[in-house]
């Protein structure tokens, strides 16, 4: 079962790296970057309506499976209620998203794909918690895929495709997870709401510091660099993502161990080395062979990601070891120290990019982002080592 779902997860890596090629490819490093640019406001959007659910709805079914029939009614109900609000958001933030259309189909593809974005993070959590980890990879794997040829169509077509993918998958998953566990969905069940908002609380706090630390460098890059170094850098953080989707991925599968085990961190410290010593590997060589990959692969109008991404080395070290250590205190219901973290990366990126981004531009960028990452790994690390097997 592991050595599928890794197979798959590569797979679903490979295809999202073949989308994100071929959209620079095809749409070239201004449009590309803002697009781009657009779709990460949205997933912020989507993450302060989504309010973190789905990690309170992946801790409960992870330690109380029989609750999976009211969790996904719960799903159900709060991605179909959210999606007005989610209009009025994009109503209010209409110029800042920078629209590629007419703004009314852009109202309501906007809405629908953040809408559906909280509909398939909520299940894929619900996945999870039950150990069905393939599901939910293999239909984004799948998703990207599809959209592949609507690129050869014209921009609105291949947009829509885009905007209207996350409900879809959404649905699908819905329907495999009701079939496939069958029994636990008869299960007539209610959740623990009380419990499934106090810890979401907090988590939703710990997320949305930590986008604004993944997003506030785009913003400053946005308004302070051409839609040229825009289009470069989002590239180049693009990259650093897919090197975060591992450790994420190995956090989605030992979630359910670190919840119930009596004392998960030996487990973690092996997870750490070997996630450190898979990365050492690859940036080495990258670093060796990255100029004349990246050149052939993004084309002309992408000569600063190389050079850039170097900057971003460090940080990318330290993401690798966060994920892991964020799964940690998240199964063992410490989410105040990934929240802390987060502020602390916060801050160090805030300041950062306020002082040497209007001079220094993306390299800049790249530079405060590593600091902030690395501030915030050696935050949690600290608190790891001082941590005893307490019970979640």
């Amino acid at each position: 079962m592991t050595t599928r779902v890794y197979l798959w997860k590569g797979a679903q890596l490979g295809s999202m790296l073949v989308l994100n090629l071929a959209i620079a490819r095809v749409l070239g490093a201004p449009t590309s970057g803002n697009f781009l640019f657009q779709v990460s406001n949205l997933q912020l959007l989507a993450l302060l309506a989504g309010a973190s659910v789905d990690s309170g709805i992946q801790y409960q079914s992870a330690s109380e499976p029989q609750l999976a029939s009211g969790l996904s009614r719960f799903i159900l109900q709060y991605s179909t209620i959210i999606l007005f609000p989610l209009a009025g958001l994009v109503a209010v933030a209409l110029h800042w998203l920078r629209p590629g259309m007419d703004a009314i189909p852009f109202l309501i593809l906007a809405s629908v794909y953040m809408a559906g974005i909280i509909l398939f993070k909520t299940f894929s959590a619900l996945a999870f918690g039950l150990r069905s980890a393939e599901a939910p990879i293999l239909l984004e794997g799948a998703g990207n895929v599809l959209l592949l040829p609507l690129l050869l169509a014209t921009p609105a077509i291949f947009y829509t495709g885009y905007y209207l993918m996350p409900v879809v998958t959404g649905v699908v998953l819905y329907a495999y997870l009701t079939r496939t566990r069958q029994l636990l969905f008869q299960q007539k069940s209610t959740p623990d709401y009380r419990r499934l908002f106090q810890y979401t609380g907090v988590s939703f706090m710990a997320n949305m510091a930590w986008l604004l630390v993944y997003r506030t460098d785009y913003w400053w890059v946005a308004a302070w660099c051409t839609d040229k170094e825009l289009g470069n850098y989002i590239q180049v953080s693009k990259l650093g993502q897919l090197f975060f989707y591992f450790p994420q991925l190995l956090s989605v599968l030992i979630f359910p161990d670190v919840v119930q085990a009596p004392d998960p961190r030996p487990m973690i410290k092996k997870l750490i080395g070997y996630v450190t010593a898979i990365y050492a590997a690859c940036l080495v060589l990258f670093a060796a062979l990255g100029r004349p990959i990246l050149h052939w692969l993004l084309g002309p109008g992408f000569e600063a990601v190389y050079p850039t991404f170097l900057l971003l080395i460090p940080g990318v070290f330290a993401l690798g070891g966060l994920a892991i250590l964020s799964t940690f205190f998240a199964g063992r219901n410490r989410l105040g120290v990934n929240l802390k973290g987060a502020l602390l990366g916060l801050g160090v990126m805030v300041l950062g990019d306020w002082i040497f981004i209007p001079q220094y531009h993306i390299a800049a960028a790249a530079l405060v982002s590593s600091a902030a990452y690395l501030t915030t790994f050696v935050y949690s690390y600290l608190n790891f080592r001082r941590a005893a097997p307490t019970t979640p």
